[in-house]
């Protein structure tokens, strides 16, 4: 009897005085990143078109104690019921999430969303193996290598240390030729400061953010990654809404994603601007050097491929094929 009070008691709690639910959404970025703005902006329009039967509170900067690693199962057990994800950081419970960020798989924007849609059946089918169903999900803007000098070439990069955020990208600088230190986003400028790291990877988004252009000369387009951000629900709370209100979150989500990509791009080119205003200086790398490091690359989407499984496999295989690319 006394447990039935208790989980009735945590119903009332989600509940507002009309009835209507309440969700927590816990996202690991600041107020001002484009995601968080996009998270409100989601969560005003499902707020409008549920008529105010679900509220979804937006909580940036891992205020939930969430910090981006660790949400997958924070999402499935419930701990939030809603959450913005980095997809590479939950390779260790799910090693098909890290697909998308193989190192030159994709190579534009219509790429990605060509290997969203081969992904998505799949996708679905982990997530809610995890007790978890996908909202929506938006991409990073491409990714660069910030350092203290122009690159050229490989030879130029040779035992530069670099900051990495995943096993993937730090074997491919490995096979670069560079040094790779896994950090966090959060520990970058400390350790641009204590010179631990003389290069950088990440998007124009943080490199803004976090002010590279006091340690750093050059941003190098390489485009060498893509991350995606999922926004997710746990399972347990989407049950819990009516079926009218499901059809107008999706309907929402499908609405807006677009959108949010669109943002994405846009906030990639406001913010490179920002940067060379700051001074730093925009290097295209050379087809040669770009060539160099895809072909370097591409075993690693073989690893990839023989490690996580036939499904990786097969989903990699239909996007090359669909790229005009050969398959493994």
């Amino acid at each position: 009897m006394r447990g039935v009070l208790i989980a009735a008691l945590l119903f009332l709690t989600s509940c507002d005085e009309r009835g209507s639910q309440v969700w927590d959404a816990s996202l690991p970025w600041s107020v001002k990143e484009f995601h968080t703005q996009n998270a409100v902006r989601f969560s005003e329009a499902v707020h409008k078109a549920t008529n105010g039967q679900l509220t979804i509170k937006i909580h940036p900067g891992g205020s939930l104690g969430l910090k981006g690693p660790g949400s997958l199962r924070a999402l499935s057990e419930g701990i939030v019921d809603m959450a913005e994800m980095p997809a590479f950081q939950q390779v260790g419970a799910e090693p098909l999430l890290g697909l998308d960020s193989l190192p030159f798989l994709v190579r534009d924007h219509n790429e990605l969303a060509l290997l969203y849609a081969i992904m998505k059946p799949r996708l679905e089918t982990v997530f809610a193996k995890n007790n978890i169903k996908i909202i929506y999900m938006v991409p990073w803007p491409t990714q660069n290598i910030y350092a203290r000098k122009k690159i050229e070439s490989l030879a130029d990069m040779q035992g530069t240390s670099i900051r990495t955020y995943d096993k993937n990208t730090s074997e491919l600088m490995k096979r670069l030729g560079l040094t790779p230190i896994q950090m966090p986003s959060g520990d970058v400028v400390s350790a641009l400061a204590s010179n631990v790291v003389d290069a950088v990877m990440t998007s124009t988004t943080t490199g803004a953010a976090q002010h590279y252009w006091d340690f750093l000369s050059h941003i190098h387009r390489t485009n060498h990654v893509w991350i995606s951000n999922f926004m997710a629900v746990n399972l347990d709370s989407w049950n819990a809404l009516p079926e009218r209100t499901k059809r107008t979150i999706e309907k929402t989500a499908t609405t807006l994603e677009p959108q949010f990509w669109d943002v994405s791009k846009a906030d990639d080119m406001d913010k490179l601007k920002l940067l060379v205003e700051n001074g730093i200086t925009v290097v295209e790398p050379s087809p040669e050097m770009m060539a160099n490091m895809q072909a370097l690359a591409r075993p690693m989407w073989i690893d990839y491929a023989t490690r996580v499984g036939d499904d990786a496999k097969a989903i990699i295989n239909q996007f090359l094929i669909e790229t005009g690319r050969a398959p493994l």
